[in-house]
């Protein structure tokens, strides 16, 4: 929703600023030096990257329009409910229980990993890579958007250039022609700017702010499935896992124990 609200707002800021200018709207009109930004970008991403990773990358576009935000509240509800249930029933109960969860892949490969008989140290090794190989996709796409928001000026003074040499041939011609052959010439880099700050340069900051909280969700996983190896019970899992979140959701977290987020007592009463 963010997104969206801010490329509107963006949108709307340039309307209104060429709106209340003296040009006509039709100036900043100027399909041959869109397609010369747009398309030069494009070439020279191809060029710079493999075409899979500019195709991903592309994909990585509409994601952006997706919250990026976990319930990490949620999360950690479900991986002390999934401890329980682990130290109940065991560990093909706990697979069979966090089988839906899509969102916690890390937690269910690891229970996989137990099923099967790897060691503490194994699991942390296999998962861990997960975790660093799932970052490195997404750091490459943060970084191929990245370098389109440098290439796009840069084909905007290009197509620039092109008008200017153009203005200059029919100065002699159509000397009348020059102020309005010098502003569309102009509108390429318009758009290079346009491309690069309003969204090559957002698409890269939010896919990284996407993998920092992919990155955070993950580790919380890995520590849950350690735990689990070290048969640590569900009061000191919830524990744990609280110590990754803000002041903020430590004290959800605690309230949905039923814990006084002030004392750290706990506000069931006891049975006599």
């Amino acid at each position: 929703m963010g997104t969206f609200v801010g490329i509107m707002l963006g949108a709307a800021l340039i309307a209104v600023g060429i709106a209340s200018g003296q040009a006509q709207a039709n100036v900043f009109w100027n399909w041959q030096g869109l397609a010369i930004v747009l398309g030069g970008t494009i070439a020279a991403t191809l060029i710079s990257y493999p075409l899979p990773e500019v195709f991903r990358g592309f994909r990585s576009f509409f994601v952006i329009f997706r919250s990026g935000v976990h319930d990490l509240v949620d999360a950690v509800n479900r991986l002390v409910t999934a401890t329980r249930i682990f130290h109940r029933e065991g560990v093909t109960a706990t697979a069979q229980h966090a089988a839906g969860w899509k969102d916690l892949w890390i937690f269910k490969d690891g229970l996989q990993l137990m099923i099967n008989g790897y060691t503490r140290d194994e699991a942390k090794e296999i998962l861990e890579d997960q975790v660093r190989w799932q970052l490195s996709r997404e750091r490459k796409q943060e970084n191929l958007f990245n370098r389109m928001a440098k290439i796009a000026p840069a084909f905007g003074m290009v197509g620039t250039l092109i008008g200017l040499i153009n203005m200059l041939i029919t100065l002699q011609s159509h000397p009348q022609q020059v102020g309005e052959g010098l502003a569309i010439a102009l509108t390429t880099t318009f758009y290079g700017l346009i491309l690069a700050n309003l969204v090559f340069s957002p698409i890269a900051a939010k896919i990284r702010e996407r993998a920092e909280n992919n990155v955070l969700l993950q580790t919380m996983q890995i520590e849950t499935i350690l735990m689990l190896y070290d048969k640590r019970n569900y009061v000191f899992v919830r524990e744990k896992l609280a110590a990754y979140l803000n002041a903020g959701l430590r004290k959800k977290v605690q309230q949905t124990a039923g814990i006084h987020p002030a004392t750290g007592t706990s506000k069931v009463k006891k049975a006599a």
